[in-house]
């Protein structure tokens, strides 16, 4: 009698203790995965936005948490702890310096390009130097107070190329580094009298009527790469799948980004709506005229990199004894992770 008691009890006991186990599975299964991506608030981040907006990180088990920074320099340390696992980064003399240092980094893909129609850094002068013919040509510039951002930064070497065009060299200008928002108070204010101004601020500076719009970034550097994305050494060696499921992710944003504009300008449409609510969730963009008015960036759909741009860029710093080492820009860069996550999107993996 014991026997047939316990026989019939080891089932319904296995049965509860297996019941148990898959639960545990389940609930661990759909536990997202914590990515934290460094960022800087600007308009480049916009696909990220996009990407959380519309699912597409709860789509690879991914929650991300986005921590802001005044600087890419600031995101550094933390990258290189893994304390940060991404950074929506710049393109500047100061990576190739880390990884010489061990800081184990490695550009992933494109974040912010200036393809045709997309140049969203754009040259600035004084609207009073213009209007007052003291300015009509890039040659006009020489012995001026130039605005950029940083030293050693991808803008730095746009500036080079534009002031090559007027047929000056790079120490013709007075250069003055400046933060992003504070370039187009300076240029108000007249304390500088030309600048490279990335968007919103360029169109900020604009519709105040300080500035004219002199050339866009794609005129004078196509294709050139000023923002990046960044991966962490242990995000991309301890957790493969999700930088891949991440990059995928990252990827569906720059795509419907991508849908709202054409040949630059802003098109009617549901892509757009998105954009405008993306832009007015994190920025000071509140304005829809304004976001319509704003030259777009570029983000390569499959995350491509001009390389041949970056080297080049590279080159500029080193002549200006900014990079240490002899280590190639080829080096910092991994694009395996946007070729895994474009190949997976082609074939439907969403």
């Amino acid at each position: 009698m014991l026997r047939r008691v316990l026989q019939a009890a080891f089932p319904l006991a296995a049965f509860v203790a297996f019941a148990s186990s898959a639960g545990s599975s389940v609930a661990s299964a759909q536990q997202p995965t914590l990515v934290k991506i460094g960022v800087l608030g600007s308009t480049g981040d916009v696909t990220l936005h996009l990407a959380e907006r519309e699912g597409y990180f709860q789509a690879e088990g991914l929650k991300v948490e986005m921590v802001p920074f005044k600087s890419g320099a600031q995101m550094v340390a933390p990258l290189g702890t893994g304390q940060l696992d991404v950074a929506a980064g710049v393109v500047a003399a100061g990576l190739n310096n880390l990884s010489v240092r061990g800081v184990d980094l490695k550009i992933v893909s494109d974040r912010a390009s200036m393809p045709p129609g997309h140049g969203y850094m754009q040259f600035l002068v004084r609207k009073d130097l213009v209007e007052g013919g003291k300015y009509k040509t890039y040659a006009d510039l020489k012995g001026m107070k130039v605005g950029t951002q940083s030293k050693g930064g991808a803008a730095e070497s746009t500036l080079n190329e534009l002031l090559k065009l007027g047929g000056l060299k790079f120490h013709d200008v007075d250069v003055t580094y400046l933060g992003h928002s504070e370039l187009a108070v300076a240029l108000g204010n007249k304390a500088i009298d030309a600048a490279f101004v990335t968007e919103p601020h360029a169109t900020f500076a604009l519709n105040q009527g300080s500035a004219v719009r002199v050339a866009t970034g794609d005129q004078i550097y196509p294709n050139d790469v000023l923002g990046v994305m960044i991966y962490s050494g242990p995000f991309m060696k301890d957790r493969a799948d999700a930088a891949v499921g991440f990059m995928k992710a990252f990827l569906r944003g720059c795509r419907l980004f991508n849908s709202a504009y054409q040949d630059g300008k802003m098109i009617a449409g549901a892509a757009a709506e998105k954009v405008k609510a993306a832009y007015k969730s994190y920025t000071e963009l509140k304005e829809d005229r304004l976001i319509e008015a704003m030259v777009p960036h570029g983000c390569d759909p499959d995350g491509k990199l001009n390389v041949a741009g970056m080297k080049k860029d590279h080159e500029f710093f080193r002549q200006r004894g900014l990079i240490k080492g002899d280590a190639e820009i080829e080096q910092l860069i991994d694009m395996s992770f946007a070729e895994r996550a474009a190949k997976a999107l082609a074939g439907g993996m969403n």
